[in-house]
């Protein structure tokens, strides 16, 4: 059986590094990508596919400059991660800065990601783009 925690520890290392390719591999075809938020929070959206799961990055590379990162504690059970940590960023269009604790959901089918989903205080966020 794989250890489904070590992939996503290893999601979160290809992300720090900016080795998207590397996040691609493990992603589903049919992955459904969400990760909610205010409509001011431009990467906050459901993505449904692959290739549009991949675009999150891209968005939010492209709206926030991340000054922080840290995934803290991970539950595993059954096909389910549930990663919990804190990060901050600053908003690139306003310049204002914010933190936020958050949780990840990671659902497998074998090693490939399902589904992903976001909870994170989308308020605070939403505060730093306005």
């Amino acid at each position: 059986m794989a250890n489904l925690t070590h992939i996503v520890e290893t999601l979160y290392a290809n992300f720090g590094t900016g080795n998207l390719g590397g996040i691609a591999e493990v992603l589903a075809d049919d992955i459904e990508w969400i990760h909610s938020g205010a409509p001011e929070i431009p990467y906050a959206k459901v993505r449904r596919g692959k290739v549009q799961a991949m675009t999150f990055f891209g968005d939010l590379a492209g709206a926030v400059e991340i000054t922080q990162f840290m995934p803290k504690t991970y539950v595993e059970q059954g096909n389910t991660v549930v990663a919990m940590g804190h990060w901050g960023g600053r908003a690139k269009k306003t310049s204002k800065a914010f933190e936020s604790d958050w949780a990840m959901v990671w659902a497998f089918a074998g090693t490939k990601v399902k589904v992903y989903q976001a909870f994170e205080d989308t308020n605070a966020i939403a505060k730093a783009f306005r």
